[in-house]
């Protein structure tokens, strides 16, 4: 738990200090949006008042990269446990079998295509309608170059679904789980309810927190369905691979 923890607070601290030099030294500017609307918007008025025509907005190969030490530390502070006992296989469930592909896959473009809509009919209901794909959207529309789209498929579709998966439900679930064994069901529910929030709030997107934590449950509960942490690797991967192809279709 307190690796965890640690880990990902190191993550956030690096990865902040690293962005900081990184868009210092490329002249970037982090809060010029990347949707395509504001590229017309911003590009129309730099022409009518003479400007010159940079945005100056940081390429999407660049931010993408930068997630690199946050993920680093995800997996760098379960590395080091190991000096002190951590037996991966045995306390994170790191294993992998040929059946976690196929139903990993299923269930994770399941989960992006039907359960995260039919969640936010409700939740719209009360809401009112908002734009739950707007930040990925805006994302994706950054992707000038090959260089770009290659570092977005690459990083998030195999280094998030691996990294935050060694944490979240590796270490943090599992933690939780042998924490609360004693408790039984309910010990498991709140492994799997605390484990999950912890993920959704990590990603620091107020709309997404509800999709993101019926997502992290659904991977927790598979790692405890199943015992191996390759199922919910697999289902992370074809969460966020559906995403990443819808999107690039759409462009």
């Amino acid at each position: 738990m307190v690796i965890a923890v640690s880990s990902l607070a190191a993550g956030v601290v690096l990865s902040a200090f690293v962005g900081a030099l990184v868009v210092s030294a490329g002249g970037w500017d982090p809060s010029v949006p990347a949707s395509l609307g504001s590229d017309i918007g911003r590009t129309a008025m730099q022409v009518v008042t003479g400007q010159p025509l940079s945005d100056h907005r940081i390429p999407l190969g660049i931010a993408m990269l930068l997630n690199v030490p946050l993920w680093a530390c995800l997996v760098g502070g379960p590395l080091w446990a190991r000096r002190e006992g951590l037996d991966w296989r045995r306390h994170l469930a790191w294993s992998f079998n040929k059946i976690d592909i196929p139903v990993g896959l299923a269930v994770g473009i399941a989960t992006q295509l039907v359960l995260v809509p039919l969640l936010y009919v409700p939740i719209f209901w009360l809401i009112g309608d908002r734009d739950v794909g707007e930040v990925a959207r805006s994302l994706t529309a950054a992707a000038d170059t090959p260089f770009d789209i290659g570092a977005l498929v690459l990083l998030t579709v195999v280094g998030a679904p691996v990294a935050e998966e060694i944490l979240f439900r590796g270490l943090l679930h599992r933690g939780l789980a042998a924490m609360m064994a004693d408790s039984g069901r309910r010990g498991a529910t709140i492994a799997v309810v605390g484990s999950s929030a912890v993920f959704a709030a990590s990603h620091i997107q107020p709309l997404q927190f509800p999709a993101l934590m019926m997502f992290g449950a659904i991977a927790a509960v598979a790692v405890n369905r199943t015992g191996r942490l390759g199922t919910s690797i697999w289902i992370h991967i074809g969460f966020n691979l559906t995403t990443v192809v819808v999107l690039l279709v759409s462009l």
